[in-house]
């Protein structure tokens, strides 16, 4: 019997985590959380802004000059950003880390006035201008949340809001292109009047610039239109798992997957109790601050989290993205102030990076198969020799129960090439039992 082992060539995405998701600045410097990500087998780890700024205030008391093989300037903070944001890279390269993403650059919205871009402009460029010593070229930018009144009324449309953001945002990938940076616009789950990805790609496709783009988050696209802390099921009120999943295809079919810069991966649990909105914190934003955790994490008898990530992750691969999975995760246990509260976040974080990526492979074996095996044998009956039996699937190894291709057949070997496409880097490899017409795992 004749047996063929198809290995599966798809690459692991690369792997990264926030710095922020490695324990508050307070307690755990960036250089540590570098070490940390880097020693636990991450490709790459997002910048937080407050944590660079928390760096640059340790290297201006005195601290890390270790990291510096020049003299530190003092005299200027852009030329001590510089310095730091070169530190920071020498500091990652040596560990084998790359950056990915630095984040976020919040207050980029709201725009009445061409005064109020060009300060937007000029903050954005404190990052921009750094970015490149980094070795960094994407910048997250996120919607926001505006506290009460809304901005949107009979003066002041929908309609006005959204062309002042493409106005704006063309401005600052101008802007960026300078610096060899592309923008990455994120709408978060309690902006105001920017909260999902469909406004983002509506805004993102008017500015047609090749250097920005959407940067996806699996909790603030699913903490939005899937899920409200506000509900007692912390689901929106008449929302289901089938019609958020319609709208995730929606998104697939929507959005060019080149436009699509990076993705972020978070879960979360469901509130103690009900959460209510207030003047200055959105019940969403509670939320994030304190229920998100890593996708896939375990819990018997399923995962910690309730939202789709899985499916979300599963599609976006099968739309061919195959950019940085990030995890982006906030929680009050991010607080604790011990030396292992880094190590212990960093190790929840790819242990369920790692578990995904095993559930998104077998989704898209299963998928690759059912279909292409299906049309494989409907060709091969439809072309066949009429004294040529072609029995059904063998669920068996008896070779009696097998068809065996004659010599002077065109199908003979003739796997489809999905057996030749999907799967594994590391993971368990499909044998293809041709004479046998069947799979197992090996």
């Amino acid at each position: 019997m004749a047996a063929y082992t198809v290995l599966y060539p798809y690459a692991r995405p690369k792997f990264a985590i926030a710095s922020l998701s490695l324990g508050t600045n307070a307690h755990h410097d960036l250089p540590t959380k570098i070490r940390v990500a880097s020693n636990l087998g991450y490709d790459g780890i997002e910048i937080f802004i407050p944590d660079f700024e928390g760096f640059v205030n340790q290297v201006r008391e005195g601290k890390h000059t270790e990291l510096f093989t020049e003299p530190i300037p003092t005299s200027s903070s852009t030329e001590l950003d510089l310095a730091c944001a070169a530190a920071v890279y020498n500091l990652c390269n040596s560990f084998g880390l790359e950056i990915p993403l630095y984040q976020p650059l919040r207050n980029f919205e709201n725009f009445r006035s061409q005064g109020h871009i060009d300060t937007s402009l000029a903050e954005a460029e404190r990052w921009l201008r750094i970015m490149p010593a980094m070795k960094c070229d994407l910048l997250l930018v996120c919607s926001n949340y505006i506290p009460p009144p809304s901005p949107i009324g009979e003066k002041y449309t929908m309609d006005m809001y959204i062309d002042a953001q493409v106005d704006a945002f063309r401005q600052l990938g101008a802007l960026a292109e300078k610096y060899g940076v592309r923008i990455g616009y994120e709408p978060l789950s309690w902006g105001t009047v920017i909260d999902n990805w469909m406004q983002v790609w509506e805004i993102v496709e008017r500015v047609d610039l090749e250097n920005v783009g959407v940067l996806l988050d699996s909790f603030n696209t699913l903490g939005n239109q899937y899920a409200d802390p506000g509900q007692a099921s912390t689901i929106c009120k008449g929302q289901t798992l089938a019609a958020m999943l319609f709208n995730l295809e929606e998104l697939a079919i929507s959005i060019p997957v080149e436009k699509i810069f990076f993705y972020q991966v978070a879960d979360a649990v469901r509130p103690a109790e009900i959460c209510y909105d207030d003047d200055d914190t959105p019940r969403r934003m509670k939320w994030s601050r304190a229920c998100r955790v890593f996708p896939c994490e375990p819990q018997t008898p399923w995962y910690l989290g309730f939202l789709p990530v899985t499916q979300m992750t599963s599609l976006l691969h099968r739309m061919g993205y195959r950019g940085w999975w990030s995890l982006e995760v906030f929680n009050t246990s991010l607080q604790e102030s011990d030396n292992g509260c880094p190590e212990r976040h960093g190790s929840r974080g790819i242990n369920g990076l790692n578990i995904l990526w095993d559930v998104v492979q077998t989704d898209m074996q299963s998928r690759s198969l059912d279909i292409e095996l299906e049309t494989f044998f409907d060709r091969k009956r439809a072309t066949s020799s009429p004294t040529l039996s072609t029995p059904p699937l063998s669920t068996g190894s008896d070779a009696s129960d097998s068809f065996t291709p004659s010599s002077d057949n065109e199908f003979e070997l003739d796997l489809p090439e999905a057996l030749h496409r999907i799967g594994g880097c590391g993971r368990p490899t499909l044998a293809i039992d041709i004479e046998g017409l069947k799979t197992k795992d090996t």
